[in-house]
């Protein structure tokens, strides 16, 4: 492949995106693109994309970038989600 790009995301919620999307994998976006994920500590996901040419490099970077951006948006949900719940429930009853 004649085309390399890498890109670092550090973040506390890394292995939970790299789990998410890693079933991604197994499926073949595309023929003249190849795509690996990595997880270099518990806090780094590395995405390594090759590529024949530029249209194949950008597609399949748009693709990954968002992939990991939905999976990063969800785990912000839920975790608002179940902080609110848990807010609500742990916080002390009060009668006025």
């Amino acid at each position: 492949m004649k085309l390399f790009a890498e890109f670092t995301f550090e973040t506390e919620t890394a292995e939970t995106i790299y789990r998410a999307v890693l079933p991604e994998l197994h499926d073949n976006f595309s023929e003249r693109s190849a795509i690996d994920l990595s997880l270099e500590d518990k806090n780094r996901l590395v995405l390594s994309v090759k590529a024949e040419d530029v249209v194949s490099l950008r597609s399949a970077l748009n693709t990954w970038f968002r992939l990991i951006q939905i999976a990063q948006e969800v785990l912000e949900t839920t975790s608002e989600t179940t902080s609110k719940t848990t807010s609500k429930t742990d916080s002390p009853c009060r009668i006025s």
